[in-house]
């Protein structure tokens, strides 16, 4: 049904668990994910077949479910919206902050439509071989928001955009 949600709704997901050949580090099974993206394919291996954008949803939806199942407290998405754009970046901004109603989220984004879902934007940025992050304001929010649209040329129909992504 989630993947449904982030326009796959063909989409065949399926966990195969068989017995490891040997007793493994990672314990005496051996796990699968097949996949495909439509009806007319019978499911593959994951890694196989699987675009990018794919790939991101498939994740995001998996970490989604153990995250409900686990009860954390927090969970952790780096680019997770990796290969994907407009509509579907949108439902998964969607997926993304219905999630942060029962936990904290931290998503690490370069989407537009997935910033624009957060509660806080943070700012992490390199300075030589440092990795730093700050927390924005409202008015840098819009800021950084509008590049995510334009790149470091900000328009006005950028900031427009961007304030309208926000609902400000």
């Amino acid at each position: 049904a989630m993947l449904a949600k982030l326009g796959m709704e063909h989409s065949q997901f399926v966990c195969c668990v068989s017995p490891a050949e040997a007793l493994q580090p990672t314990g005496a099974d051996r796990v699968d994910f097949l996949f495909s993206s439509s009806p007319k394919f019978s499911p593959q291996p994951l890694e196989k077949v699987a675009s990018g954008g794919e790939i991101s949803r498939v994740m995001l939806c998996l970490k989604a479910l153990v995250a409900d199942r686990a009860n954390m407290p927090t969970i952790v998405f780096d680019e997770i919206d990796t290969g994907i754009s407009g509509r579907t970046a949108n439902d998964v901004g969607d997926i993304i902050a219905q999630l942060a109603e029962s936990m904290q989220v931290i998503d690490i984004t370069h989407s537009p439509q997935v910033a624009s879902k957060g509660s806080r934007h943070f700012l992490v940025y390199k300075e030589q071989s440092r990795s730093n992050i700050r927390p924005l304001s409202a008015e840098e929010r819009i800021e950084e928001i509008a590049k995510m649209l334009s790149g470091d040329k900000i328009t006005d129909a950028a900031i427009s955009q961007a304030k309208h992504l926000l609902s400000i």
